[in-house]
């Protein structure tokens, strides 16, 4: 499960303009009109984190779903830590 603070930087505590403003500046970072002499690699990665930041912003923005998301994030029970630490490592890196 992906922890959408952290793939927005922020805290669990984090206030809704904290998530807000860690959005646009990752957004903004990551854009494609930003990385205009950035390689084909670089720009998929790019589109790849970027579209992983919209989803933890849409997700933080809505009460609802966050309550639901923390709610369902502290219930995650880690069996097999290993695994769980390649399959992030995966989300992220590959």
């Amino acid at each position: 499960m992906i922890n959408h603070f952290t793939v927005l930087g922020v805290k669990a505590s984090a206030k809704e303009d904290e998530i807000k403003k860690a959005y646009k500046r990752l957004s903004n970072k990551l854009h494609p009109d930003k990385l205009i002499n950035a390689s084909e690699e670089e720009k998929h990665l790019a589109a790849q984190q970027l579209h992983r930041v919209k989803n933890a912003y849409d997700v933080l923005s809505d009460k609802k779903l966050r309550t639901a998301f923390i709610k369902d994030f502290n219930n995650v029970i880690v069996t097999n830590p290993t695994a769980a630490m390649t399959e992030l490592w995966d989300q992220f890196y590959s």
